[in-house]
């Protein structure tokens, strides 16, 4: 079930919180903070679509189980959000571009990797508890960090036949690759990437 409105804005002033006091360096400034989005991730690669998309590459050990059932075995591009348990559709044409880098993250993290970007970087984050053999003593862990510059463009879109649409965040890369992400905060979020970078 989706959070509600009023309860999406509090996760997200909890992650906004914790990423200013232990994750981001002097000076640099927090652009997007995703909160944990716990669901699959559907891959089109090259206009093949896998659902759910298992992670190509190794990623983090997570602990814990995934709690979702798996989502139907007929959704559509376009459909993606009504099916509750897809939190990320992720559009490329090569397995080395950088939403497929990150999709590998996101499929393995369990719910728990979350998409930052500052000023200066893009990464994939992870809560240092939720990982199997790390020091709990550092709240964060960071992979596949890259220059803020990968990110061409991050968008609010509608998604979906249901009414109302879903809001999805749109991350778009220089490469051309895609990552929506279901948030119901994505229009703030898309005007506050506007507005700071």
């Amino acid at each position: 079930m989706e959070n509600t409105l009023p309860m999406a804005k509090s996760v997200d002033e909890i992650v906004e919180k914790e990423l200013h006091q232990f994750w981001l360096a002097p000076g640099e400034r927090l652009i997007i903070g995703c909160p944990p989005a716990h669901g699959y991730v559907g891959l089109v690669l090259d206009g093949e679509l896998t659902l759910p998309y298992s992670a190509a590459r190794e990623t983090p050990a997570v602990t814990g189980k995934t709690r979702w059932p798996l989502p139907a075995s007929d959704v559509l591009e376009g459909d993606w959000t009504d099916d509750p348990t897809i939190a990320y559709w992720v559009v490329a044409r090569t397995a080395d571009q950088t939403a497929v880098r990150l999709a590998d993250h996101l499929a393995g993290g369990k719910g728990e990797a979350r998409l930052t970007l500052s000023d200066r970087r893009l990464a994939v984050v992870y809560p240092a508890r939720l990982l199997e053999g790390e020091d709990p003593a550092q709240p964060f862990r960071t992979f596949e960090e890259m220059p803020s510059g990968v990110v061409r463009s991050v968008s609010a879109l509608y998604l979906g036949r249901s009414f109302p649409p879903r809001p999805v965040l749109q991350f778009v890369f220089a490469d051309g690759s895609m990552i929506c992400q279901r948030d119901m905060l994505a229009v703030t979020k898309a005007d506050r990437a506007r507005s700071r970078r």
